[in-house]
């Protein structure tokens, strides 16, 4: 199959300075081991720019500067969105060949989707627009709390229960939504409970008669309340991404972020169907490498010749790979998770196809069939060891790949923890999602100091060392960032300008010292600067991204990667200075 390149992106660089945004395209897929590859990009023919210019205006023919232009190829699977500049001019960084429609968006109005305009390689395309159509979007979206939730439940024995104990973890959207079988639920209810209680509660043992009572009334309550077949309210699914309710198509684009014409572009490639994208890494080079958790595929996204490659690291003894966590070491290797059978760590080293497996602890159930294997939620690197958190067996856990050894260092049982970074006093930090505490382990003594945060059940998430080495953490039931000082453990909380945004991810441009993260119910993707307490929010290319990693590429800090697993896409948000 022929296979295509297109020019480096530093020139493409170069024409966005000069107007103001862009990059990259390309779309689906390469499969060295299993499937096809198919590229996308230039001939020696193409030697000119290949993009799509115009000019917007609105219904008295004033142009318009800060809207909103998104020229989106569906052939190729992707999407740019760009910012219109002086005289009310945007244009596209270089395609590549193929059709396109071109719509634009402001505060009110919005154009019609114009197109598809054709472009070759080598070919300006010109596509003016008008802003003629009213954009009516809905007002904020409510999230519903536990109170609205209890609503959808009806009454019954075991419903008070239900309501005191499900919340110490989660809130009751997961259970009014949630259809099971009675054994299902009743295997939810003593996975939960051991979750919280850890290891040394057996299944069969309580502290009391009266809980053994309590738990069985639960399990019978939800076996009856929400069996299959059970319609779930619309109103429970119109929760966002977590949930995959329906609503405005373009509802990402509320906010007034185009109060000044910043140049900036946004970037969405969509991987092939069921892929789920489930966390993103990059290399030095810029490289962006992905963890497609259905598949067990290993993907690459090179951001010059926009190829994306998948490569198979399954085994000849458990060749069902179950990837979740990925990250890149110094030396450009990628580790990630399987946490499927396999349960282990892999290294692959991409100059040389070589994979390396480092089994992991198991974390079993005392009966079957509640076993599983060991999860890991973060990866971090310290002293050419690798650290991760372990969510459901309550533990952080150490390996050291010249030995394989690997050390389990507990927490409290209920803590989940999850976020993990390394302070800037050399300290494992984490983030205790459910526990709503920040820890620090001393990796020497195994001692943990807990640092709890101000706000209830924030459901702390993602966590990051800033470059002075102090900790940033997201917390997505609060809908705040957090600052932790790594000195002395004050925490500090910030408000994002948008209400109830549900902080997912966090990342920092080391640089300049830069907090980048998604907030995943506002459909954003924002950065703050802690010198000046300074928010900005970028609307991110689409609705229901369920934007989950976001992560700053080293060699271009202005350009900060997302994965969104539910909706099987990459991208990235870059700012052009």
């Amino acid at each position: 199959m022929k296979k295509y390149r297109r020019p480096s992106f530093e020139s493409v660089r170069i024409v966005l300075r000069h107007m103001m945004t862009g990059s990259q395209n390309r779309r689906t897929g390469l499969l060295i081991v299993v499937l096809t590859f198919i590229g996308f990009g230039r001939s020696p023919l193409e030697a000119q720019e290949t993009n799509i210019a115009g000019v917007i205006k609105d219904t008295s023919a004033q142009p318009m500067a800060g809207v909103l232009v998104r020229v989106r190829s569906e052939e190729l699977g992707l999407s740019f969105t760009v910012v219109s500049q002086k005289q009310g001019r945007y244009a596209t960084p270089n395609l590549l060949p193929g059709r396109y429609i071109v719509q634009g968006f402001s505060v009110d109005h919005q154009s019609e989707p114009m197109g598809p305009l054709a472009v070759r390689g080598g070919q300006h395309g010109q596509m003016d627009l008008t802003l003629n159509v009213p954009l009516k979007l809905p007002p904020p979206h409510q999230r519903m709390n536990d109170a609205d939730f209890a609503i959808f439940m009806p009454e019954g024995k075991g419903k008070g229960l239900v309501e005191s104990r499900c919340t110490i973890c989660h809130t009751l959207q997961r259970v009014v939504s949630a259809r099971k079988t009675p054994q299902e639920w009743q295997k939810t209810v003593n996975e939960m409970r051991y979750k919280f209680h850890g290891k040394e509660m057996p299944l069969n043992h309580a502290t009391s008669e009266v809980e053994l009572i309590q738990l069985d009334t639960m399990a019978d309550y939800l076996g009856k309340t929400f069996a299959l077949g059970v319609p779930v309210d619309p109103r429970v699914l119109d929760q966002g991404p977590e949930s995959g309710g329906l609503r405005h198509p373009n509802r990402n684009l509320l906010g007034g972020f185009f109060k000044r014409p910043t140049a900036y572009v946004a970037m969405e490639y969509s991987l092939l169907p069921n892929s789920m994208p489930q966390d993103i890494a990059v290399d030095s080079e810029g490289t962006a490498w992905v963890s497609e958790a259905n598949t067990g595929m290993l993907g690459r996204f090179d951001p010059n010749s926009l190829t994306y490659t998948r490569i198979s690291p399954s085994r000849a003894k458990n060749p069902k790979v179950q990837m979740n966590s990925i990250a890149v070491d110094s030396q450009d290797h990628l580790w990630f998770v399987d946490e499927g059978t396999n349960a282990s760590l892999v290294e692959f080293k991409p100059k040389t196809g070589e994979f390396n497996s480092y089994s992991l602890p198991q974390y079993l159930y005392p009966i079957p069939p509640y076993s599983s294997p060991a999860r890991l939620a973060a990866l971090r690197f310290l002293q050419g060891n690798i650290w991760a958190t372990g969510p459901a067996a309550n533990w952080i856990v150490k390996l050291e790949p010249k030995t394989g050894k690997t050390t389990e260092y507990p927490v409290a049982h209920g803590s989940s923890p999850y976020g993990l970074a390394i302070g800037g006093d050399h300290r494992i930090w984490f983030a205790a999602e459910i526990g709503n505490f920040i820890g620090r382990l001393d990796p020497t003594t195994g001692a943990i100091i807990r640092y709890d945060v101000p706000t209830a059940r924030s459901l702390l998430r993602g966590m990051v060392a800033d470059a002075e080495g102090n900790l940033w953490v997201a917390a997505t039931e609060s809908g705040k960032l957090l600052k932790v000082d790594f000195q002395n453990g004050t925490l500090k909380e910030f408000d994002p300008p948008t209400h109830d945004s549900g902080p997912y991810s966090v990342d920092v441009d080391t640089k300049r010292n830069l907090i980048w993260f998604s907030e995943l119910y506002a459909d954003k993707i924002a950065r703050f600067d802690p010198k000046t307490n300074i928010f900005v929010e970028f609307p991110a290319p689409s609705a229901d991204l369920g934007v989950r990693r976001v992560e700053v590429d080293r060699r271009n800090p202005n350009r900060v990667w997302w994965s969104g697993g539910q909706s099987g896409k990459i991208g990235y948000i870059e700012v052009i200075e």
